[in-house]
């Protein structure tokens, strides 16, 4: 057995996550080798890519700092893909896949990375979107985030949320939030992800991560168990729906410090998505609930970099003081914006002012501030270290 195969009999369930694949038998190992998924996944981790496409009937894809570039290799036939697919799931969520359904499910190739992988079918064919994750865990000031969440990690319940577009980052955000809370304070976490990307290591925290599909059922049935379970801090890898949403707020209100990520492209579109899943009869009521337990809004945006060697992070920082928690209380929203944009004394600034920086410090070029989506002035600006910690 050759080197590659030998590698992989260490894609074994050794964390207790049922998505990670589990290879009993040598066939099965040989299988995939053969099939060629490796070499793909090899490639996508030395080439920095974010994401790697595998699709019937078309070449090869990867994202590379935003860019798509097709490796030069013939079309991949259907029958290959499904032999990838038979491959590298077990054979119930084979069944799910048969059976019409997309899967979510986490692979962990020692020696290499962990990688999210989604199956999903289309109106041509089926294709596999394989994102990298790395072992390491960055620290929040590797990424460049606002130094203001160190000193959120320190607090004991309140609500804390991490949005953005798809693609942006929000997942390794929260990760290296998590695991700075792991590392210095002792709490005991419990994460309800779908599927588990980073595996935290418990340090000086208890971690107990667990899977949607595999460990609850569902995001809201799992913060409901959550509830009953004794953790300081509850994670929620997305708040997608009405029961979910209210539960962390509930969570957020009863003592627990929850962090959750959304996806919206503003800070304030945050908020008003919260809202908005509540019918009108209950606005009030969760107006008031979100203005006593929100702590914080951290939207983030990726952009390529102006030397075109990576990626940067523009944020932008909403915190619930009292000005901020009477505007949300009284249905003021509109008037979040300003205070965002003259809040550095509270170390809240907006996505516009981020890129702002960013441009002067020559990190991006200057069409990426018409992205922002703000038709005003920058304001003066707060000083760069406010934005991010190098």
């Amino acid at each position: 057995m050759d080197l590659e195969v030998k590698n992989l009999r260490g894609l074994r369930d050794q964390t207790g996550l049922c998505s990670l694949i589990s290879f009993e038998d040598e066939d099965r190992l040989n299988l995939l080798n053969e099939c060629g998924l490796l070499p793909w996944l090899q490639r996508a981790v030395n080439s920095h890519a974010s994401d790697l496409f595998l699709s019937d009937r078309e070449q090869p894809v990867l994202k590379i700092y935003g860019t798509f570039k097709r490796l030069g290799e013939n079309a991949i036939t259907t029958e290959k893909l499904y032999k990838i697919i038979s491959a590298i799931l077990a054979p119930q969520r084979l069944k799910e896949y048969q059976n019409g359904r997309e899967v979510d499910m986490g692979l962990d190739v020692p020696g290499c990375s962990r990688f999210r992988l989604n199956i999903f079918r289309h109106q041509t064919g089926t294709t596999i979107a394989i994102r990298p994750i790395p072992y390491k865990i960055p620290e929040m000031r590797e990424l460049g985030l606002p130094p203001v969440l160190e000193d959120l990690a320190h607090l004991k319940h309140g609500l804390i949320l991490i949005t953005g577009p798809a693609g942006s980052g929000k997942s390794t955000t929260l990760a290296s939030f998590i695991d700075q809370i792991n590392r210095q304070e002792e709490r005991h976490i419990i994460t309800i992800e779908d599927p588990v990307e980073y595996f935290i290591e418990p340090q000086r925290s208890l971690v107990h991560q667990r899977e949607v599909g595999c460990h609850t059922s569902s995001f809201s049935d799992g913060l409901r168990s959550a509830l009953r379970e004794n953790p300081d801090v509850i994670v929620v890898g997305e708040l997608r729906d009405l029961d979910s949403i209210s539960l962390a707020i509930r969570a957020a209100e009863t003592g627990h410090l929850v962090v959750g990520t959304l996806h919206s492209g503003t800070a304030i579109q945050a908020i008003t998505r919260l809202l908005d899943v509540f019918e009108a009869g209950r606005q009030s009521l969760i107006r008031v609930q979100l203005a006593q337990s929100l702590l914080a809004v951290c939207s983030q945006r990726l952009y390529k970099r102006s030397d075109g060697n990576g990626m940067v992070v523009a944020t932008e920082m909403l915190i619930a003081t009292l000005a901020i928690r009477n505007i949300i209380r009284d249905q003021r929203i509109n008037e979040i914006r300003g205070y965002m944009a003259m809040g550095m004394r509270e170390q809240m600034h907006t996505l516009k002012q981020s890129i702002q920086v960013l441009i002067d410090e020559k990190l991006v070029d200057a069409s990426c501030i018409s992205e922002s989506g703000e038709e005003n002035p920058v304001p003066e600006l707060p000083p760069g270290s406010m934005f991010r910690t190098r």
